[in-house]
């Protein structure tokens, strides 16, 4: 943001001759000189005013980049955070989703053992069951036909 430099007045020489009554070609001089040199330091405050203007402006524009570069800095620091945060929240959702799945298949397998055991308990209880009233009903079939059997023997004898 560099303006074009200014151009300072030129200050014609200073008069040597001594003006009377502020008349004539010698005052005229003076009269030139004094407002060159006025404009001249006129130009000079403008020159140094506008340099401080610069200056100030520069330093502003410094400052604000450097507010506007801390904000930015900011809002990344907090989407960065965000998406961290979101992530983890995913991540621990998997793991839960994961966690109750594996929980359901070990409840399942073990309702499944569970059921064979019984099933196999059941089943060892009832084929002992058959064989003891086989047994009982065979022995009772042969008391019961033993008994009779020796008195068609002695019929038939």
């Amino acid at each position: 943001m560099q303006s074009a430099p200014i151009q300072l007045t030129q200050v014609p020489p200073k008069p040597t001759c001594k003006p009377k009554f502020n008349i004539g070609s010698c005052a005229d001089s003076w009269k030139n000189y004094n407002q060159a040199v006025q404009r001249s330091a006129l130009s000079k405050l403008t020159t140094d005013q506008q340099q401080a203007q610069q200056a100030q402006i520069k330093k502003l524009n410094d400052q604000i980049q450097a507010d506007a570069a801390a904000v930015l800095q900011a809002k990344s620091d907090y989407a960065s955070a965000l998406v961290q945060a979101k992530s983890d929240y995913a991540s621990a959702l998997v793991q839960a989703k994961s966690d109750y799945a594996t929980a359901v298949v070990q409840a399942k397998t073990a309702a499944h053992a569970e059921g064979l055991q019984q099933g196999a308990g059941v089943g060892v209880g009832v084929t002992l069951l058959v064989f003891a009233l086989r047994l009982g009903i065979k022995r009772l079939i042969r008391n019961f036909s033993g008994a009779q059997k020796p008195r068609a023997r002695a019929a038939s004898a």
